[in-house]
């Protein structure tokens, strides 16, 4: 289903595809895992920006 944005607006929300959106590099990516910034906020980062940034997944802390 497509979310009405309006003439000339792009959707706010990537289209879902089962795929992880990766909230760092902006783009899908199969090795995705969640992760939290420095606020405490939940997003999917790929394994090249987890490295990158220094994020550790959720599930891989203790």
């Amino acid at each position: 289903m497509q979310h009405p944005t309006g003439p000339g607006r792009q959707p706010t929300v990537p289209p879902v595809i089962g795929i992880p959106w990766c909230a760092w590099h902006q783009a899908y990516s199969a090795t995705a895992r969640l992760v939290q910034d420095a606020e405490g906020a939940a997003h999917f980062a790929c394994n090249s920006c987890r490295e990158a940034y220094h994020l550790v997944p959720v599930a891989d802390r203790p």
